[in-house]
């Protein structure tokens, strides 16, 4: 059988590749902004209609294009942005595909208007699914405005797997959003129906574009990243207190070289510096991660939702630097720099965004945005008061030592026999006495990488003997159980001979501990994902192991010796694998579910 196999028509073939660009008028407006940040545009306006089907148009004052440019822009893999095979792999700008407005105009109706800076007149072109009319002359301001109409008018299958006008809209709203967190430096407005749903004006303070968006209250939670450097990397952003936490990550904003990202290694990392997290919920932070174009691959993905790190352990170890230099600090009562409303930070980040396109490609920064159409004065947001410093995560009374932390709590009873109920002057809270011994063991043995822990000396030593499987993987972690306190020594090829134990531990337990201690660390793969060390997750281990066995009536019998040592740990408010030790219920919350006002 002969002729089973031809090309595809420029219009089918641009159809399919729309298919992986543009699935919903989101993704068609991430690619038209993303083409007016490459442009250097001081000010973005979106409009929208019917959820953006109808309408999605999108201006900007940037770099505008020529004619030729204008026409070349339509054709598929036509690009400013690669001219080589490196460029592939030190790509600096948001959009390089080549694929997005071929694909748009492929499956709407598409009006193009541009102009540069030095052209006395502009060009407008018109496209149908795919079929361009010749250009014309057009009188405009220098930049592009592109119109994109009647979404998938030729493509109605496509057309009925989008969701309710409201959602694509909001959709739509939430990516435009993203877009203008990462470019602060950048004015944004979006028009939905006819209704200015936003102004924002470009600014250099990360807060007040925070803040321009969540509100004031919000902005004032904020506490900032101590920044980390690392070669080729930098880490800085904003963490928000553990009642902001939620069960998905939707509030969790991050930003790789000033683009957008879902990345779930960044996220493990992210936990991991936190110190582990509530089960069930994520910690809310803004996050901006900035990487030599060469340590990071944003090309394994159509619509360049995911990246690669070619070092992801240098990045996990700033993440985790960054986040828990910041807790450690903010619990220990040091806020200093992190509390900076405005700062050299919040200008050189605004400024990432601010490219400045010349004729042949290169981008350099450039100083503020000119204003947003003729006459306009961008809305300036006033504050009555400056941001005022961010309150401390949970406790706001939290002082450095563990006995100056809780004399602010008085102890009032216990709950069930399995909790103890403190009051103090936000309200009341709840301690969880094994979970507080499980943070208190955990930097307790955490401790041993600087000296070891004390160990007791059994009487007789106790023979193990493990599995084939599991004696490879026991010989690995010796090294780790002398540091925690243990005197471990090979005895024949499957045989362990244990001759201490850690001090806090029972001796008449040593296999038993040794066995779940080994099932558990193997089981979880090695532990937490990309700790600090890897003594880190064998540490979590074993405290949990050790808190198992603590008896809760013993530990209430000391409270508030109990929340002193607490409160003395370096992150006090959860366990290593994320539960919470202290569950505070501020008089706020509790007026407000007595309905009082």
């Amino acid at each position: 059988m002969s002729g089973t196999i031809h090309i595809l028509s420029e219009t089918l073939a641009s159809q399919v590749a729309a298919g992986e660009v543009v699935e919903r008028p989101a993704s068609v407006l991430k690619e038209l902004v993303e083409n007016s940040i490459d442009a250097g545009a001081g000010c973005i306006r979106v409009e929208m209609r019917r959820g953006g089907t109808a309408l999605l148009k999108v201006s900007d004052d940037g770099c505008g294009m020529s004619r030729e440019d204008a026409q070349m822009a339509f054709r598929r893999h036509a690009t400013s942005k690669l001219s080589s095979a490196e460029d592939l792999f030190r790509i600096e700008h948001l959009g390089f595909r080549g694929e997005a407005l071929p694909s748009i105009a492929s499956v709407a109706r598409v009006r193009l208007v541009t102009r540069e800076a030095r052209s006395a007149a502009g060009t407008e072109i018109r496209v149908s699914g795919g079929e361009m009319q010749p250009p014309l002359d057009a009188g405009c301001a220098p930049g592009t405005v592109v119109e994109v109409e009647q979404l998938f008018f030729n493509t109605p299958a496509r057309r009925k797997f989008l969701k309710s006008e409201e959602t694509e809209a909001g959709q739509a709203e939430h990516q435009l959003r993203l877009h203008a967190l990462a470019a602060p430096g950048v004015r944004f407005v979006f028009v939905r129906d006819g209704r200015t749903v936003f102004d924002v004006p470009a600014t250099a303070d990360m807060r007040r574009r925070i803040a321009d968006f969540f509100g004031r209250e919000h902005a004032e939670k904020l506490v900032r990243i101590r920044p980390v450097n690392a070669p080729g990397i930098r880490v800085s952003g904003y963490l928000l207190p553990l009642s902001e936490a939620r069960r998905g990550r939707k509030r969790q904003f991050v930003f790789l070289n000033s683009r957008p990202i879902e990345d779930r290694f960044v996220a493990r990392a992210v936990r991991d510096g936190f110190g582990g997290f509530p089960a069930g919920l994520h910690p809310a932070l803004y996050l901006f991660i900035d990487m030599e174009p060469a340590l990071v691959d944003v090309n394994v993905h159509p619509a360049k939702r995911e990246v690669r790190f070619r070092r992801p352990d240098d990045l996990a170890a700033a993440l985790i630097e960054a986040i828990g230099g910041t807790l450690s600090a903010r619990v220990r009562g040091g806020g200093g720099s992190g509390d900076a409303p405005a700062d050299a930070e919040g200008e050189e980040r605004a400024a990432l965004p601010r490219r400045d396109p010349e004729p042949g490609g290169d981008a350099r920064f450039r100083p503020a945005p000119p204003a947003c159409g003729a006459g306009e004065d961008a809305p300036e947001l006033r504050l009555e008061r400056p941001l005022s410093r961010p309150s401390q995560p949970d406790f706001p009374s939290l002082r450095p030592s563990g006995d100056a932390l809780s004399r602010g709590f008085r102890f009032m009873g216990v709950l069930k026999g399995q909790y103890a109920l403190f009051e103090n002057a936000e309200g009341l809270a709840l301690l969880s006495p094994r979970a507080a011994a499980e943070r208190i063991a955990f930097e307790r043995f955490l401790a041993a990488r600087r000296r070891p822990v004390e160990s007791q000396r059994l009487l007789e030593p106790v023979l193990v003997e493990m599995d084939v499987r599991e004696i490879g993987a026991a010989h690995k972690l010796l090294p780790l159980f002398e540091q925690a306190g243990f005197r471990i020594v090979p005895f024949g090829r499957v045989t362990l001979r244990v001759e201490a134990v850690p001090a806090p531990l029972p001796p008449g337990r040593a296999e038993e501990f040794l066995r779940e201690l080994l099932r558990a660390f193997t089981a979880a793969g090695g532990g937490l994902h990309r700790s600090r060390s890897p003594y880190e997750p064998f540490a979590a281990q074993l405290a949990g192991q050790y808190a198992a066995r603590e008896d809760v009536s013993v530990l209430l019998r000391t409270p508030e010796a109990l929340l002193s040592r607490l409160f003395a740990c370096e992150i006090p408010y959860c366990t290593p694998s994320g539960r919470p030790t202290v569950i505070p219920l501020s008089l706020r919350e509790i007026a407000r579910k007595f309905q009082v006002s």
